[in-house]
């Protein structure tokens, strides 16, 4: 095994980092079953404590418009609590489900008060990028996000929220990319990175369940639906081109696998056109495999198997149809796997020869 303070020497010798290595820490992790319950025990803590404060609170005020200042106290309480060193498991179980109880009163309360839905989206996302930017745990900054997300694709209406698949691919595919790079920042962009990413595929899954035929006879659609999906659709595809272009200029050296790579990329980027949200999937996962991140890559291969789920039950075909759809793709995948398996082969074969 090497010796982890002589790595960090050369670290420092090539100027990949500047500061002495951090102290080791002897605090041995807990068991996974241990974990489980101090989160269990963290959130029923702050659910009944949450219950007391508003028996409390609504014994003296009785108005329910007024719930909205128990949220600010949950919410001020928690920010207060996060930023306390070394907090244990149950410490940010409890802050998180404050926080979120906290949320979820705001933002009821400004339902009530707001008659404009555009006026209460403006006003959930100011709250979440508020507490994105003051609060202490990781989490909840994701979660910050994702539900600015969300109040922003309320807020781009009944149709334009499609254009919201094309935005959060190239934000989250973005952060991904460049998240090394800008690892001074990882306090705030990793969670931002998670949010996003929940938040991009919420929006695959939505898109996918709304254009299907079932879910569109039940209601009137309009007639620029399919071309603000295909013009959505086709954002998408050239975001994920033009991202996946640089994952492939930083990855991939051999100019033969980088000219497969690209015509790969070509190729997903027009499947996209008919199947919206499989680029952006594909290319997360792509980006998971070349800078190792283990749950990146699992949780996209399930995206992955429940998206293609969903576009094979959307279809408003036959089962002849659906059938020989599953088989043709099937076999192109074979080939196109056979032909990036013989290549990397020869070009392995090549380097040892050439060593």
């Amino acid at each position: 095994m090497s010796d982890p303070h002589a790595l960090w020497q050369q670290l420092q010798d090539a100027g990949v980092v500047s500061t002495d290595m951090p102290a080791e820490s002897h605090e041995q992790q807990s068991t996974f079953f241990l974990r489980v319950l101090l989160v269990a025990s963290g959130w029923f803590a702050a659910l009944f404590f949450i219950s007391f404060i508003a028996a409390f609170f609504t014994h003296f005020l009785l108005d329910e418009s007024q719930i909205w200042i128990l949220g600010i106290a949950l919410c001020g309480f928690s920010i207060g609590l996060s930023h306390r060193r070394d907090n244990s498991v149950f410490i940010q179980q409890f802050i998180f489900a404050c926080s979120l109880a906290g949320q979820g009163l705001i933002i009821f309360g400004i339902f009530i008060h707001s008659p404009n839905p555009q006026l209460s989206a403006l006003l959930i996302i100011a709250l979440e990028l508020l507490l994105f930017a003051v609060m202490g745990i990781a989490h909840q900054r994701s979660t910050s996000i994702f539900i600015t997300c969300c109040a922003l694709v309320w807020l781009l209406g009944e149709q334009a929220w499609l254009y919201a698949l094309p935005l959060f691919s190239a934000a989250a595919l973005g952060l991904w990319l460049n998240r090394i790079r800008l690892n001074r920042y990882a306090a705030y962009l990793q969670p931002a990175a998670a949010g996003l990413t929940l938040a991009l595929w919420l929006t695959i899954a939505l898109t996918l369940v709304v254009s299907s035929s079932e879910v569109m006879s039940w209601y009137a659609t309009p007639a620029s639906w399919q071309t603000q999906l295909w013009i959505a659709a086709s954002l998408s595809s050239a975001v994920c081109l033009a991202l996946a272009w640089q994952l492939i200029q930083s990855h991939v050296q051999q100019q033969q696998l980088r000219t497969l790579a690209i015509l790969v990329s070509l190729g997903v980027a027009l499947l996209n056109l008919k199947m919206p949200g499989l680029a952006p999937l594909c290319l997360l996962l792509c980006i998971g495999v070349a800078y190792a991140h283990t749950r990146l890559i699992w949780l996209n291969l399930c995206c992955l198997a429940a998206y293609l789920m969903l576009y094979y039950y959307s279809l408003n075909d036959t089962l002849l149809y659906k059938s020989i759809l599953l088989c043709v793709s099937g076999t192109v995948l074979l080939a196109l796997y056979g032909v990036l398996n013989r290549c990397t082969q020869r070009l392995a074969l090549e380097q040892q020869h050439a060593a």
